[in-house]
């Protein structure tokens, strides 16, 4: 092989992102649903969109997506646990809620919306939806039951009184076997609804 095509075969191109400035900053929130795999398709694909990613994980998300997976995807530290922030630092839980555009969070439990109802505060990702001035866009995934019990249907509404956007669920089969409502709604149409927000859209 001569020196021309070695050096063909053996360079490695970098993908760019859509764009090299980074257009808006958005905090992805991953709750502990069988979907949250399906972040990491949101996460680069928004980052391919030219925004910047950061993202925030309930310990329970943990059981279905590595930390390392959306980190590596995100291309910025991943916020866990309170104990792990510096202090001072751009990646702490009320430097990040100062900073974002847009909080997303998908998918969204039926627990992570009670908690979100209520205030509570107790974890990063709770505690940047209190703090933050952004809009909220929340994508559930439950089972159907679930989404249509009172005490859900009664934290959504409260949420939407204050303001919050939801986008899905969709009907179809859902991990536990029943079809219904409850499934988390399309990548692409959680992306659609995230840009319009960003631009002050309506939706």
């Amino acid at each position: 092989m001569n020196s021309q095509a070695l050096s063909s075969s053996s360079a490695i191109t970098r993908i760019p992102a859509t764009s090299s400035t980074p257009h808006h900053t958005i905090i992805i929130g991953v709750t502990g649903s069988i979907a949250a795999y399906k972040a990491a398709e949101l996460v680069s694909q928004l980052r391919q969109r030219g925004h910047r990613i950061f993202v925030v994980m309930t310990s329970d998300s943990k059981n279905f997506i590595t930390p390392l997976t959306l980190q590596t995807l995100s291309g910025n530290p991943l916020v866990e646990n309170f104990s792990d922030e510096i202090p001072g630092s751009s990646c702490g839980h009320i430097a990040l809620a100062d900073r974002a555009d847009l909080l997303l969070i998908a998918p969204a439990t039926a627990s992570a919306i009670a908690r979100l109802a209520y205030g509570f505060s107790d974890d990063p990702l709770s505690a940047i939806a209190l703090a933050t001035r952004a809009p909220l866009l929340i994508a559930p995934a439950m089972n159907g039951k679930m989404w249509e019990h009172p005490a859900t249907c009664e934290n959504v509404e409260r949420l939407r009184s204050r303001g919050v956007q939801f986008i899905g669920p969709s009907v179809g089969l859902l991990a536990c076997g029943y079809e219904g409502s409850g499934r988390l709604i399309e990548s692409s149409a959680i992306i659609d609804c995230a840009e319009k927000l960003l631009t002050h859209k309506v939706i």
